[in-house]
């Protein structure tokens, strides 16, 4: 029914009509154009009245009722859908957090990220550089028709698995990703404008075809040899200088990333938290934790400050099982969704093999369980299994001879 109700809506937009609506879900970020690499203008509250102009490819051309302001809103953010009694909920949503401050995003997400980050015990600088990077939106354009072009195409005609998780994440959560990602990242950031710009092309091919279309990823490279990739909650990933030393096209470039937004999409770093929810107390202290942002100008008592420092205790452990790798049963489906998105976005999901068999050859060292030996063998039969479930087209592309000129600038 809910889904019928969308379609007529959508169906009054396509047909010039303007329409009314409201935020249905905790947190809907006002854009300045139809895709996630856009700058954020707003975060609008639950209940917040809209006017929408147009739709298109899941973004909604929208003003707020309220004001005058306009911008682009994912088309989700009118969609009810239950909220999940994590111990997220009711942290970071204060009104004050909806606040975009001068970094381009929540000022809550700063706050959090600082804390964190102090936490952590991670790299202070890496925040500068999450917040300054920004891939541009007219180089992206090229990017996409270059890639398209001479009859390769994108396609969304495999249907992404329903997803039971909650599909955006809350200001703690993003913070704290911005935390993990500072202490990963402290392992040294390969400085490479040209080629970093090239894997966040890549990589949002990815996100714009997935299920997290309206999730701002970031990519960015370690300075290892070691041949590993991480995801951050909230949308950051890693890939290392030895990863991108083993592969060979640019569709195996394709399965790695989408592996890794796969995480993000399916939150597993954060679900293993939620599974020992029951460690923290999950009620109304929450709602007051001091996380060093000024302008909330609260204090902690006692009872907060105890929530605080379990909650840590157990972000900590998020940050341990993501750095020494995840449980298997979330690298299938991880593996099972890269097929998924990578045949989506038109490259041919079949050489996410021929990377890990690769890797499985060179025996190459890695720091991340599920990038060695034992574990890339796991995955090449869960792979081979899943592969066979789905019906690939013929005319998918691997974009070869693009990746073999991008290497010249890998040093």
């Amino acid at each position: 029914m809910k889904k019928i109700i969308i379609f007529i809506l959508l169906g009054l937009i396509g047909t010039g009509l303007l329409a009314t609506d409201v935020i249905r879900r905790d947190r809907a970020t006002l854009r300045q154009g139809p895709g996630s690499m856009f700058p954020i203008l707003a975060e609008l509250q639950k209940g917040a009245e809209i006017e929408i102009n147009s739709e298109k490819s899941g973004w909604l051309d929208v003003q707020v009722t309220a004001d005058t302001l306009t911008g682009y809103l994912s088309a989700k953010a009118i969609t009810e859908r239950k909220t999940q009694d994590d111990i997220f909920a009711a942290m970071g949503n204060q009104e004050a957090s909806l606040e975009v401050s001068r970094h381009g995003m929540s000022a809550g997400v700063k706050g959090f990220a600082d804390k964190f980050t102090e936490k952590f015990d991670g790299n202070p600088a890496f925040f500068d550089l999450y917040a300054s990077y920004r891939l541009d939106p007219e180089k992206y354009r090229i990017f996409r028709k270059q890639t398209y072009k001479k009859g390769k195409t994108f396609t969304k005609s495999i249907q992404i698995p329903v997803s039971n998780t909650r599909d955006y994440f809350y200001f703690s959560e993003e913070g704290m990703g911005i935390g993990i990602a500072s202490r990963i990242a402290a392992l040294g950031i390969y400085q490479n404008d040209y080629l970093t710009e090239y894997i966040n092309q890549v990589g949002n091919l990815i996100v714009e075809v997935s299920d997290v279309y309206d999730i701002e990823f970031k990519f960015f490279i370690l300075d290892s040899e070691k041949a590993n990739a991480y995801a951050c909650p909230g949308g950051i990933i890693f890939i290392t200088k030895g990863m991108l030393r083993q592969i060979r096209t640019e569709a195996e470039l394709a399965c790695i990333l989408a592996h890794e937004i796969g995480h993000v999409a399916r939150k597993h770093g954060m679900l293993e938290l939620e599974e020992r929810k029951h460690h923290v107390k999950a009620d109304d202290a929450f709602a007051e934790l001091d996380m060093e942002m000024e302008f909330f100008g609260i204090e902690q008592d006692s009872e907060t400050r105890e929530v605080e420092d379990e909650m840590e205790d157990l972000a900590f452990d998020i940050f341990e099982t993501l750095f020494a790798g995840r449980l298997a049963e979330y690298e299938e489906e991880a593996d099972f969704l890269a097929i998924i998105y990578s045949a989506r976005a038109g490259y041919d999901a079949n050489q996410i093999l021929n990377i890990l068999n690769r890797l499985l050859d060179s025996n190459s060292e890695s720091t991340n369980e599920h990038y060695t030996t034992s574990q890339i063998e796991t995955r090449i039969e869960d792979i081979q299994k899943n592969l066979k479930r789905l019906v690939l087209s013929k005319k998918l592309f691997d974009h070869r001879l693009r990746w073999t000129e991008m290497t010249f600038y890998l040093k």
